[in-house]
């Protein structure tokens, strides 16, 4: 449609629409029904009729009608004057009928117009929109590619990313697997190496105490003859000694192939030097039986002239004899015949029987040795006297009042660390033994009233300190120990490093110990006669309770028996690792405390306890350093003390050591304690 049509359109919508304003002005002053519109019928003209109902007669109402009509559909395309559709209505019909004629095709143009528009609008937007779509089509697969792209790159990085993840998986697994098959070829060898190197050193063992006890069987001179051998075996053992050390503290990296070639050459060197001591020995051997010959052609010889000699003076002294008879009879004769009324000299008196020995105090020399050995009697009087000076030097500070609160303070420094020691870890018992040692050393110590000392405060107070510290340990033996037998070996493990560091305290707890069981020298004290019962048993270790009555015999052996455990423990149990692997009170003193009570009277009870708990700690040990000789210890108490002590105890405690001794010797191994310490714990 052009823009000349639309114009025309619009003439024709303005008189359509003047017509419908006349026609409504002509309704307002109609007040009878409705006579217009599509759906009234034509009326005819009447008499008396109004001029609108003669227009509607004279047919003029149908042609407007049909006019509407056609406006509602089509746009007319020739313009129409009231004048032509009503010729026969007056001025004022026409005109309100041209004027609602008007006003609809107005509205009907105005409505089309709209359409028309709404349509150029509508097609205009769609080419837009159609437009706009085909952007966003274009964008969207341009977006749609990217993504693509973007997505097909990612996709390419993150396959990428997971081959080389997947590369480096399998590499670090590879690696894993090389590690873990070169670790199973480094314990493979390190057990084949250990286990060469084992077999080597039981050899060694085997062969070093045959030599070892060929030794202990020469005298001295031979020992001194064959000094070089003695020299170049406690090289060899130490030599060996080191190779094992070597071996142990190896930690994860594999011992050398070469140890088993040193072992070896160890052993030879050993069997090299066994046979030249056999051969040495057997010159030596043949040299004195030589000697011997010669002496014994010598002696014989000498033997005959002594006896000619005797012979011959034997014969000069039966002569001499034979002669001093005859003159002797000769000149009782002549006396006889001199004097014959003489009365006989009186006879002599008597001699006068020695007075006897006065009374004397049992002396240290004459206690039996049924009751100690007077070796360890010895040590025992030199570990108390050591004892008592220290307790008697200790007397001011102990009792000078003024010094109360420090030694408070002491007994507080040295208890709170002692109680925890334990071996929970090796960090755990360090730390308690430099809270000790630091104290020992000089250095300030806070109290829990905010005050500082030192061990230095006092001349006397290291020694009161010392007597402290190493009673405190005792005491433990009564309450921890004795409940947990696992729990003397880091006390022990303490004691041994004190020990080392300080020697007096060693000697000082040695005299706690002796006194609270004299069983550990060990010592069957005498009753002295002017003793009582209670006070005898008092020394021999029993206590008095507060309301002075004797300790009960279970309480007793339970005490006893925590007392050799921590005996026991301190001679197994390595110090700490900085001060070396010497131990001041070894596996020897073990040895002799066995070898020692066997030679003692047996009493019921306490003895057969003392002997097992013993065994149980320290019989592994033993077992191991011993071997053979440790074996004949354990047939020796079986055999010939346990006949011995059945004859004073019949008890629990004796039943148990006999089966104790049974399961040993049938099972030919002794267990290790439970809670052993291993060398460098700490």
């Amino acid at each position: 449609m052009s823009v000349e049509d639309l114009v025309r359109d619009n003439t024709r919508l303005v008189n359509v629409h003047t017509v419908l304003q006349h026609a409504a002005m002509a309704s307002l002053t109609c007040t009878g029904p409705r006579t217009l519109g599509p759906d009234q019928k034509p009326m005819r003209a009447e008499k008396n009729q109004t001029p609108s109902q003669k227009v509607e007669q004279s047919g003029l109402v149908e042609p407007v009608e049909s006019a509407l009509t056609q406006l509602s559909i089509t746009m007319p395309t020739k313009r129409i004057s009231p004048v032509e559709i009503l010729p026969s209505i007056g001025p004022d019909l026409n005109d309100i009928n041209a004027s609602i004629v008007k006003r609809a095709i107005e509205t009907e143009c105005k409505r089309s117009v709209r359409h028309q528009l709404d349509l150029i609008k509508e097609r205009q937007q769609k080419a837009i929109s159609e437009r706009l779509a085909s952007q966003r089509n274009t964008e969207q697969q341009q977006q749609r590619h990217i993504n693509s792209r973007t997505r097909r790159e990612e996709s390419h990085k993150l396959i990428e990313k997971q081959a080389e993840q997947l590369a480096k998986a399998e590499l670090e697994a590879h690696q894993r697997e090389q590690k873990a098959l070169l670790k199973q070829n480094n314990q493979k060898l390190h057990l084949l190496i250990v286990e060469g190197v084992s077999r080597c050193h039981r050899r060694f063992c085997s062969k070093y105490e045959l030599v070892t006890k060929l030794f202990l069987a020469l005298d001295k001179e031979t020992v001194q003859a064959c000094a070089a051998q003695n020299s170049e075996l406690r090289e060899l053992a130490q030599l060996f000694d080191q190779l094992v050390e070597k071996i142990k503290k190896g930690g994860s990296d594999p011992p050398e192939l070469s140890c088993v070639f040193t072992a070896e050459q160890y052993c030879q060197r050993l069997d090299k030097l066994e046979e030249n001591l056999h051969k040495q020995l057997s010159e030596q051997h043949q040299q004195q039986l030589d000697k011997a010959k010669k002496l014994a052609e010598e002696q014989e010889k000498q033997r005959q002239a002594e006896a000619e000699e005797q012979q011959k003076q034997q014969a000069l002294k039966e002569q001499q004899l034979a002669a001093e008879r005859k003159a002797t009879a000769e000149a009782a004769a002549t006396a006889a015949q001199a004097a014959p009324n003489t009365e006989a000299p009186a006879t002599s008196a008597p001699a006068q029987a020695p007075a006897p020995a006065k009374a004397t105090a049992p002396t240290q020399a004459s206690i039996s040795t049924s009751y100690v050995h007077p070796t360890r009697l010895a040590f025992y009087n030199e570990i108390i006297a050591l004892y008592q000076s220290k307790v008697d030097a200790v007397k001011p500070l102990q009792t000078d009042e003024t010094w109360k609160k420090y030694r408070t303070n002491c007994q507080r420094t040295i208890n709170l660390p002692l109680n925890a020691i334990t071996a929970t870890s090796a960090q755990h018992l360090k730390n308690n033994f430099d809270k000790l040692y630091n104290f020992f050393a000089g250095q300030p110590v806070r109290t829990t009233d905010g005050s500082t000392i030192t061990i230095n405060d006092h001349p006397l107070a290291r020694d009161y300190c010392i007597l402290l510290m190493a009673k405190k340990f005792v005491s433990q033996t009564d309450t921890a120990i004795s409940s947990n037998p696992q729990a003397a070996f880091p006390f022990a493990s303490v004691i041994v490093t004190f020990w080392k560091l300080l020697p007096d305290f060693g000697k000082i707890f040695l005299a706690y110990m002796y006194k609270e069981s004299p069983y550990l020298v060990p010592y069957v004290i005498p009753q002295q006669p002017d003793q009582t019962p209670e006070q005898y048993l008092k020394t021999m270790g029993y206590r008095i309770t507060e309301n002075n009555q004797l300790e009960k015999p279970d309480m007793f052996l339970k005490r006893q028996t925590g007392i050799a455990r921590l005996y026991a423990a301190v001679i197994i149990t390595p110090g700490r690792q900085a001060d070396g692997p010497y131990n001041c009170f070894g596996l020897e003193e073990a040895w002799g405390w066995l070898t020692h009570i066997m030679q003692l009277k047996p009493l019921p009870d306490i003895c057969a306890t003392m002997i097992m708990e013993m065994l149980q700690t320290l019989g592994f040990e033993l077992w191991h350093a011993y071997g053979m000789n440790f074996l004949k210890l354990l047939l020796y108490i079986q055999n010939i003390y346990m006949p011995q002590l059945s004859a004073y105890d019949e008890g629990g405690p004796k039943t148990r050591l006999e089966m104790l001794l049974s399961k040993f010797l049938r099972e030919r191994q002794i267990p290790q304690a439970m809670g052993v310490l291993p060398p460098g714990f700490w």
